[in-house]
């Protein structure tokens, strides 16, 4: 039986224990009670079909059969590039223009994967799967105003640009490139009696949205 233990550096001091406890009715791991250890059975936050059956350990991602696609880029070669050089690297523009130019001295027609930084973050911005159109709103202040010299920000108006929230969410659900990359469940993290905060699913907020009872469900 897991009951979530952890232990920093200094391994075997009962003061450096994590104590991490899931929410009991969102978790697919044990609950530490004072009595017992509970596991919910119905909602487990596990890999599902859409139908909600759980899907056998190991199960690929779904596919329609169809070759990849790589566009907006090129080529496979091109996206792997792209994704080495801005995402793990995190190359200089400077550097990715260098290397591109020595690149293009190796082929037979004089041709690297991108010309320059430029063609390269063109590309990226161009990709289109799953993307979460852009919304606004304006906003303005409409309290009390002092009659003389009014700070400007009551006077002016400001535009708020924003991403449905519940599209991103489902939108990295949907991602195998964050698989376990995230907590599923909302919960609770103590060290030596004091709460440790650090990320949306260890807050009072997550919890408190979370299912509260069985019923609920259905």
């Amino acid at each position: 039986m897991n009951h979530k233990y952890r232990h920093h550096e200094n391994f075997g001091k009962r003061e450096a224990a994590i104590h991490h406890t899931c929410h009991p009715l969102l978790d697919g791991r044990w609950f530490l009670l004072p009595s017992c250890a509970y596991s919910n059975p119905i909602v487990t936050g596990t890999p599902c079909d859409a139908d909600g059956y759980d899907l056998e350990p190991g199960t690929p991602p779904r596919s329609d059969g169809s070759q990849p696609d790589w566009s907006p880029f090129a080529s496979q070669a091109q996206f792997e590039t792209a994704d080495f050089l801005f995402r793990k690297a995190e190359m200089s523009q400077a550097d990715v223009d260098i290397l591109m130019r020595l690149w293009a001295t190796t082929t037979s027609d004089g041709c690297a994967p991108f010309q320059n930084h430029r063609e390269m973050l063109a590309a990226i911005d161009a990709i289109s799967l799953a993307d979460i159109p852009w919304q606004s709103f304006t906003a303005k202040y409409h309290g009390e105003v002092p009659p003389e010299n009014p700070p400007d920000w009551m006077l002016k108006e400001y535009t708020i640009f924003f991403r449905d929230p519940l599209s991103v969410v489902r939108s990295m659900i949907s991602n195998p490139d964050f698989d376990g990359q995230f907590d599923y469940a909302p919960y609770t993290e103590f060290e030596g009696g004091k709460r440790r905060w650090s990320d949306l699913m260890s807050g009072n907020w997550a919890w408190k949205q979370a299912v509260r009872s069985i019923s609920s469900v259905f």
